[in-house]
């Protein structure tokens, strides 16, 4: 799944939930920093709920699959049952495979 935030386009891995609790959504890969008010960043990286996007949804907020399906991203997220909400790209360069090209808003390398 490609997914563009602070103007950076990193290829992030998500896996289709066809039962449980995520039952019919997308779940990524844990990249992502979040925050909340009361208790600031959270310790860990976090992963993206990816929703079936609505007809009012944001366009912004789509993004596609490998198999061509639409998917709406979500920007919250718990850690040990505490809500936050996704800010950005988590930091730590363990969360960064070398082996993932990422590229600036207008395309190339922002090197």
């Amino acid at each position: 799944m490609a997914i563009e935030l602070d103007g950076i386009l990193q290829m992030v891995a998500a896996q289709y939930h066809r039962t449980g609790l995520l039952v019919g959504r997308m779940l990524t890969e844990r990249v992502f920093r979040a925050e909340s008010p009361e208790l600031g960043e959270c310790p860990v990286p976090v992963p993206m709920g990816l929703f079936r996007p609505k007809q009012d949804t944001d366009p912004r907020l789509i993004v596609i699959d490998s198999a061509g399906e639409k998917w709406a991203m979500g920007f919250s997220a718990q850690h040990n049952l505490q809500r936050y909400r996704i800010t950005g790209w988590h930091a730590t360069e363990a969360h960064y495979p070398t082996n993932r090209k990422v590229t600036g808003s207008k395309g190339g390398d922002p090197s």
